[in-house]
């Protein structure tokens, strides 16, 4: 690992031109207009040659390090530790002061790497091999040279390999660092970019991120909001005005729970102007690479146009519906009448027209009960009576109310005996076969899939069974129809859908029962769900909490 900055390279290269330079320009001076000895000398000549080497080398320097800058670095030093040593060999040799010159390149070959410092000792301590043996240097000076070096190079072993690793950890944490950042610029970037808001809390549920679609749907600034409590930048309230940062905090929830946060009942108030804003959030929270967490997200959109447009919507249908409710209940009553053959005299043409009339408007009055149902149930404003009661029972008064209906399109309605098996879940032992509901409510659902299953029924029948857990009953409507593809299936409890085929186009309906249906069983704690495969029919699944006694 290269262990020298570009800047500092440069450096050495410029001087070990200008060295190399200046020592062939004093030697080419001296070698011309004086008879100096240091001229003939055999080893000063050598530096010169060295000096040649180095200059031609610095030039080259920079071609050969983009290519191999490891070895190019550690060529450098290694060729400009030539011409010391032979000064040092002229200037008194093993026992001049100026071996000292050789202990910078022992130390700078440690600090490039274990290799490096290995060959400048062996330099080192070839040249001193030399000063014994030819240049009639005593044993106990080379000895005191070796010792030096030796030293030196302990010394600077372990100082090199420290620093080799202390800058690897520094080099790496600066890399983290510079991914980190270009990680977080390129989050902030999506995140400034999002039509939607978005803001971040800490632990603590201080504002640490607030984009710019936020600024404009809440009036804050990032730079106001962002350091400020959570509370005091959104001050969230409910549809009934009351404040959920305390009590309800999303980012609260999101952390006990660790899951995500769906919210559409939420408002607060702009920064300015004051005018009330209703939201659509999502709060998800957020952990490090550990698990650990360390704040929560919200996206949020402003739907006071939507909220507006439903409730505008539902004051429609609520107003239409109730004046609808009153002719048409008036029109089944004298159509009523009319049918009764005590009090009218018609002929069976006539009765015919009448009852199908009859049939229209009953179809109409469910209809306008179902709308009414509907808006109740989206204001929160149904009234419920919970009880206990056997569901067994009430399955069984159902099939006795609609049996004649299945008997006319020659089709069975019955119910089966489960009581000791399971759906899903832990079997109940010792206790109750109640259940915990409203009664009619939960007779309204029975009727409802019941008169489905029979709806898209050609033959066979429907089956009612139940199956008691731990803590809910479930009970199964079974019917052998026409069945509901799966792309059909997804939507089937959304409100005003129905799945576009034959059947459905011939049986008729408004796409509310199996909405208001779902909405009751939720109603009371319990869950929905089917299992339907075409033509082989169709399982509503739903569960009723039982009761502990």
């Amino acid at each position: 690992m290269l262990l020298i900055s570009r800047e500092n390279e440069n450096r050495v290269t410029i001087a070990t031109g200008v060295i190399s330079a200046g020592f062939i320009g004093i030697y080419g001076i001296l070698a011309v207009f004086t008879h100096s000895d240091i001229v003939f000398y055999e080893g000063m000549r050598f530096a010169v040659g060295f000096a040649v080497l180095s200059l031609l080398y610095a030039l080259i320097f920079n071609s050969f390090r983009n290519r191999y800058e490891e070895l190019a670095v550690g060529t450098l030093f290694l060729i400009n530790s030539l011409l010391p040593i032979v000064l040092i060999d002229y200037l008194g040799g093993a026992n001049s002061l100026f071996i000292t010159l050789l202990f910078p390149l022992v130390v700078i070959g440690f600090v490039l790497g274990f290799w490096w410092g290995a060959i400048f000792d062996l330099i080192v301590a070839g040249y001193l091999i030399i000063s014994v043996f030819y240049l009639g240097v005593g044993i106990p000076a080379a000895a005191t040279g070796f010792a030096s070096v030796l030293a030196i190079s302990l010394l600077f072993y372990y100082i090199g390999a420290k620093y080799r690793d202390a800058l690897e950890e520094k080099n790496d944490l600066e890399s983290s660092n510079l991914q980190f950042s270009a990680n977080q610029n390129k989050e902030e970037a999506l995140l400034a970019g999002i039509a939607d808001g978005v803001y971040v809390v800490d632990m603590d549920r201080n504002m640490t991120m607030f984009n710019g679609a936020a600024e404009g749907i809440t009036g804050w600034k990032a730079n106001e909001a962002i350091g400020l409590k959570c509370w005091t930048v959104m001050n969230l309230k409910n549809e009934t005005d009351i404040s959920v940062c305390q009590k309800d905090c999303p980012a609260l929830n999101v952390w006990n729970t660790g899951e995500n946060i769906l919210r559409d009942d939420t408002c607060f108030n702009r920064k300015k102007g004051n005018k009330k804003v209703q939201i659509s959030s999502s709060y998800s929270p957020i952990k490090d690479k550990n698990g650990k967490l360390t704040g929560a997200i919200c996206v949020f959109r402003d739907i006071t146009s939507r909220k507006e447009v439903e409730r505008l919507r539902n004051e429609f249908v609520s107003t239409a519906s109730h004046e609808l409710r009153t002719p048409i209940t008036a029109m089944e009553g004298y159509m009523e009448l009319i049918e009764n053959a005590k009090i009218c005299k018609i002929d069976d043409k006539a009765r015919e027209y009448v009852t199908k009339a009859r049939g229209t408007a009953l179809g109409m009055s469910n209809l306008v009960k179902n709308l009414l149902t509907v808006t109740k149930i989206e204001e929160g404003k149904i009234q419920t009576n919970v009880t206990k009661f056997s569901i067994h029972d009430l399955a069984t008064e159902v099939i006795e109310a609609m049996g004649p209906s299945a008997k006319n399109r020659n089709l069975y309605l019955k119910i089966t005996e489960s009581t000791s098996s399971t759906v899903r879940g832990e079997k109940a032992v010792g206790r109750s076969l109640n259940v915990v509901a409203d009664k009619e409510q939960v007779r309204e659902v029975l009727y409802n899939l019941v008169e489905n299953g029979l709806k898209f029924t050609l033959e066979g029948g429907v089956t009612i069974s139940i199956a008691y857990e731990k803590d809910f009953a479930t009970v199964c409507i079974a019917d052998t129809g026409t069945g509901i593809p799966a792309d059909g299936q997804k939507h089937i409890f959304e409100k005003f859908y129905r799945y576009d085929n034959t059947a459905t186009r011939e049986v008729g309906g408004t796409g509310l029962g199996l909405f208001i249906t779902r909405s009751i069983v939720e109603m009371f704690g319990g869950s929905i769900w089917l299992e339907s495969q075409v033509d082989k029919g169709t399982k509503f699944f739903f569960t009723i909490p039982r009761s502990l006694d």
